[in-house]
């Protein structure tokens, strides 16, 4: 059954109905519809005939979606299958939950609307931006803990909220524990180098799409797109070369054969020297020669969950024009928008991470200690001394009592909602966790 018209009904192998609403979309596997099931609207993936006509085995694709559904998510972010369709005229589907209205794909994140003059869909904030990164990160970190990796990655897999960076995972269908092989023809420009010429999927192949996904939120442009690798006329054998055999960063310190230029890399040359060194050392490494032969050593999740977080906490809005910016502890430096100065003198220094003084700038559970888990989380906020704005102090937003030690060795206690003053020297305890102001 090539396409299913309005009020088609049929059955989930669990003996539910489902009732097609409307056509939401097409792609190359197959179409989206938004159908009634369980008493929920919901959207049903129906695949095209030829899209499993061309998979290696139908039948244990189809026993790797069952067993998946059963199984279930890795987390709440991900737009999991939750029914898969009877078979019918040769052809099946799933049923998983239905985007949000509020949220974008990632693709419109990356195309500029001519008309418009401006991004098809923009972040609100570079805070925004960040915990978008941080969410996909923690999806990827989710699923591979869970023993699971991706068969096909691109950027349609993600849908985010502009406003905050939240993300919903979606098109998980190819997802395997197994790491077997379905045929699934995906996107080179986000495959890993041994998977475009032939390797098989894993959390290491993962990790060097993660990159790439990465790579285009921050500077939308492609990282191995340059002037190497953009011929006049693209063919199936050069793709295999610039993606898989002989893959070249656009910024590789060591490799200038694709160097990025301004006619193919505008974004990229105008943002890299704005973020901080340790992200742009970071993609050096993801696309440098340790990355795209063999061993293929790559960046895991949590050393990226490290760098975002950090740079979220290097986030401030300026002073000077209310637009956000970077800063540095222990520097001043120039908004990247109007040029004004921003002086950050010292910082909180936690067990794996330092956090700025600076007013504004928040603290999350995850930064506290070893867990992992939290990145969300506020437990406490930098505040400005309104008379003296040299001083702050931080904010106690938990519902636990912080303990306070000062340099004369007296222990004073934060309540919640108190404030400590960040006096150079303090030791303060946030739960099992504890913390100096340098």
């Amino acid at each position: 059954m090539a396409e299913l018209k309005t009020g088609y009904q049929g059955k989930t192998v669990y003996g539910n109905t489902f009732t097609v609403l409307e056509f939401l979309g097409g792609g190359g596997q197959g179409n989206v519809y938004k159908v009634q099931c369980g008493g929920r609207e919901m959207a049903l993936k129906w695949y095209h005939k030829a899209t499993i006509d061309k998979m290696k085995d139908p039948d244990e694709f189809y026993e790797n979606l069952m067993a998946n559904i059963k199984k279930g998510a890795p987390t709440s972010a991900f737009l999991w299958p939750e029914e898969l369709t009877e078979k019918c005229d040769g052809s099946f589907g799933y049923i998983m939950g239905l985007r949000p209205s509020n949220y974008e794909e990632l693709t419109r994140f990356l195309i500029w609307d001519a008309k418009k003059r401006r991004m098809k869909a923009s972040f609100a904030s570079i805070t925004a931006r960040c915990n978008a990164a941080i969410n996909i990160i923690e999806g990827f970190r989710a699923l591979h803990n869970d023993g699971y990796s991706y068969q096909d990655l691109n950027n349609g897999n993600f849908f985010i909220d502009p406003s905050n960076g939240d993300v919903l995972i979606c098109d998980n269908d190819n997802v395997s524990e197994r790491g077997v092989n379905f045929g699934i023809a995906g996107k080179q420009r986000y495959m890993a180098p041994e998977v475009v010429l032939g390797g098989v999927p894993d959390k290491r192949s993962d990790r060097f799409s993660l990159a790439v996904i990465l790579f285009r939120m921050l500077f939308i442009e492609h990282p191995l797109e340059g002037k190497y690798s953009t011929p006049p006329c693209m063919t199936p054998e050069l793709e295999k070369k610039f993606y898989g055999s002989d893959p070249v960063f656009v910024l590789d310190p060591e490799d200038d054969r694709n160097a990025a230029n301004n006619q193919l890399n505008t974004n990229t040359l105008r943002f890299w020297k704005i973020y901080p060194e340790y992200i742009r050392e970071l993609f050096v490494k993801s696309f440098g020669k340790s990355s795209v032969l063999p061993p293929y050593d790559r960046i895991i999740e949590k050393t990226w969950l490290d760098a975002f977080v950090k740079l979220r906490s290097e986030t401030v809005p300026c002073p000077h024009c209310g637009k956000e910016t970077f800063i540095t502890a222990g520097y001043t430096v120039s908004c990247m928008y109007c040029g004004g100065p921003l002086t950050c003198t010292s910082q909180i220094k936690f067990k794996r991470c330092e956090v700025p003084i600076y007013g504004g700038v928040k603290v999350f559970e995850g930064q506290l200690g070893d867990s992992g888990e939290g990145y969300h989380d506020v437990v406490g906020e930098i505040v400005r001394n309104k008379k003296d704005p040299n001083k702050h102090a931080l904010r106690n937003l938990t519902d636990q009592t912080w303990s306070v030690k000062l340099p004369d060795n007296t222990v004073k206690t934060v309540d919640p909602d108190g404030i400590v003053p960040l006096n150079k020297g303090f030791e303060i305890t946030i739960g099992k966790n504890t913390c100096t102001v340098e």
